[in-house]
């Protein structure tokens, strides 16, 4: 058994020894030890709260704890005590992935508690449970947990994997979304309902199987707009002959809802990221009713460089990101406050552009309006060592893609093979393009058109000092921003 209290001390003690030549200026990442799946993303007081899968003990996945930490501005974080660890026989073998509420006052925790098997995996159980504070900071776990078991788990469903719920109301009444599989590997959503977040009912299979869905379901998260319901969630094993990047996707599938069968219609579904670094991600409801979401900003498929080299930490969080449905169109795009922080260092109009090179010293970030006519152009992110990562539209497949291939810290897969390049963006010749780039240490998050993004982690051995911009004749920027975080 694990204790809140020993991993607390275990932070205090040894946060410091950790190696930070990767580590992130302005993306969270943990104090030590590893960090993957968002947990209750919520407002709570006013305050925006990040809960975190988090091993503190080694920079690899283990006994998973609940880390903490909340913002003030969605960009500045201050790191707080742990709040659950796996302390319970319920969930002994990790307090897995979950989410938070507000009521009456008080921050509800729903997580999942994992007993695991070692010898025979389909013996292996996951359970939901509840955890309650007054302060949002300390947390109690509910006396009759767990709330959910393997006997409330429909007919023809997996009990080894039902995981990761997510909590929302509506009219009233409390939900939560459950990832869950059939018993032949096929993904699928479940739905649950309460009155007080103590007691749950199972309602439905919300969102049966597609071939998207993989063979599991991962953190889903049901997003209700006024005529649109929207599912994000993360599938494993995805397969597409012409993917070339990693099985595991996260999903933006536009719907409907019925809420008389309590049943999901999909309508459209798209990759929500098209980066090489983007699962599991969890949204919450702002007051204006648009939805705030923060991704783990890693894949599961790829090797681990800060704990390949003994850096004593792994992963990072996405920023936040800002989903609204305006004009029939889904968007995702930065969130107001963190534009607005941003110091900018150099800004031009109408800039010609054939070999331009940039010094970036003392950026890291960037916003590019382009009048895109069908010319080439690469951007090159380069540091002194010759490592760079690559932006570039190509005409004759009318798409953005970005590359990590030149760096001296290589990701590879599973395999071997190397995972250096995007999936595509289509962008049509004719269509302009506003592009807004946030580089960190050891990250870039590309925004486009506030529709599309790319993520990708990186390792270089010095930070980025130069911006190279390559095109043809005739290439104009109409505005650059070069700005510090």
């Amino acid at each position: 058994m694990y204790s809140i209290e020993e991993a607390n001390q275990f932070i205090q003690d040894n946060q410091q020894t950790i190696n930070k030549i990767f580590y992130p200026v302005y993306h969270f990442a943990p104090p030590i030890g590893w960090i993957n799946d968002p947990n209750g993303v919520v407002v709570f007081k006013n305050e925006l709260h990040l809960f975190y899968q988090h091993y503190p003990y080694g920079a690899e996945h283990g006994a998973m704890h609940w880390g903490h930490a909340k913002s003030r501005d969605v960009l500045h974080w201050e790191h707080l005590p742990v709040a659950l660890a796996p302390d319970q026989s319920y969930d002994r073998g990790g307090v897995f992935s979950g989410s938070a509420i507000e009521k009456e006052g008080k921050l509800y925790i729903m997580y999942t508690g994992h007993l695991p098997n070692d010898t025979d995996n389909s013996k292996t159980r996951q359970n939901q449970n509840i955890a309650i504070s007054e302060d949002g900071i300390t947390f109690k776990k509910y006396e009759k947990n767990p709330v959910l078991t393997e006997k409330d788990i429909p007919q023809g469903s997996s009990v080894v994997d039902f995981r990761d719920p997510k909590i929302f109301e509506k009219d009233g009444v409390y939900y939560c979304v459950i990832g869950s599989k059939t018993e032949d590997d096929k993904g699928q959503v479940l739905l649950y309902r309460s009155a007080d977040l103590l007691a749950w009912k199972y309602v439905s299979v919300i969102f049966s199987y597609n071939p998207y869905l993989g063979t599991m379901v991962e953190c889903p998260d049901l997003l209700l707009f006024e005529d649109k319901a929207v599912f994000i969630l993360s599938a494993m094993n995805y397969e597409d002959k012409n993917r070339k990047v990693h099985s595991h996707i996260s999903w933006i599938i536009e719907g409907q809802m019925d809420w008389n069968s309590f049943k999901f219609q999909q309508t459209s579904i798209k990759e929500m990221d098209k980066g090489l670094d983007f699962y599991a991600p969890q949204t919450v409801k702002l007051a204006d009713g648009r939805y705030l979401a923060i991704a783990w900003m890693q894949n599961w498929q790829s090797n681990r460089p800060t704990y390949e080299l003994g850096h004593r930490w792994f992963g990072q969080m996405t920023l936040p990101r800002i989903i609204t449905y305006k004009n029939g169109q889904l968007q995702q795009k930065v969130p107001t406050e963190i534009v607005e922080s941003v110091a900018i260092k150099e800004e031009k109009d109408q800039v010609r552009v054939t070999n331009k090179e940039f010094s970036i010293a003392e950026a890291n970030y960037f916003s590019l309006k382009i009048a895109a006519r069908g010319h080439s152009f690469d951007l090159f992110f380069k540091n002194e060592e010759n490592e760079f990562i690559q932006l570039s539209y190509l005409p004759e497949k009318r798409a953005l893609v970005c590359s990590r291939e030149h760096v001296a810290n290589q990701i590879i897969d599973d395999e071997g093979k190397s995972m250096s390049q995007s999936d595509l963006v289509f962008i049509e010749p004719n269509e302009k393009l506003d592009i807004q780039i946030f580089l960190d240490r050891s990250s870039i998050e590309i925004f486009i058109n506030e529709e599309e993004t790319i993520t990708n982690a990186f390792y270089v051995q010095s930070p980025f000092t130069a911006l190279q911009v390559k095109s043809e004749d005739r290439f104009v920027f109409e505005k650059v921003k070069l700005g510090k975080v």
